[in-house]
């Protein structure tokens, strides 16, 4: 269970993603709806839009370990019934649309946001409930969300990480004008 963890981490830190300065609304709560029913899933970059440049911002949707939707200068749908607005997008609002919730949409949802150079990953959870369907049990879908939340403390910690690395670096160049280093003694 800690193996896929331990990848994700290796693999922010290989790509040297920063997700430490965006600041993006989404659903911390499961999102619960009955099937038929319209859903929002909420992955909203908080910027003033007359500020937003639209060819630096890029936002992929991601479920059951596929892409199911991105816009990166066009939308992309990959799975009949989502949509994402192109107007809400020229304001930085990445929410993804399913027109109507079958009890298959039913599972964890990833926003990975873009803007400029930083990232911003965001979990929500979807319950499609069906009156007509016996209760399952629940403890699974549970420890998946405390292992979601978990991961993404993690990803909030390499971003401060990687923040403070990159204020290191720049003092260490105060010190060292032009990238010349001082010999040993």
């Amino acid at each position: 269970m800690a193996q896929p963890l331990f990848i994700l981490v290796g693999l922010l830190l290989a790509f040297g993603f920063s997700q430490a300065k965006l600041d993006v609304i989404a659903d911390t709560e499961p999102v619960i709806v009955k099937p038929g029913e319209k859903v929002q899933l909420k992955c909203i970059l908080q910027i003033d839009a007359k500020q937003l440049q639209v060819k630096d911002f890029m936002i992929q949707w991601f479920t059951k370990g596929r892409q199911v939707a991105e816009f990166d200068t066009k939308i992309t749908i990959d799975k009949p019934g989502l949509s994402l607005s192109e107007e809400a997008l020229k304001k930085g609002d990445g929410t993804l649309t399913i027109a109507s919730a079958t009890v298959e949409d039913s599972g964890n949802y990833r926003c990975y946001l873009t803007y400029k150079s930083d990232l911003s990953i965001k979990s929500l959870v979807l319950k499609v409930d069906d009156p007509n369907k016996p209760k399952e049990d629940e403890s699974f879908e549970f420890s998946d969300t405390v292992l979601t939340k978990k991961v993404d403390k993690v990803i909030d910690w390499f971003g401060k990480f990687d923040a403070k690395m990159d204020e290191l670096l720049k003092e260490t160049k105060k010190c060292h004008p032009q990238g010349k280093a001082t010999p040993a003694k």
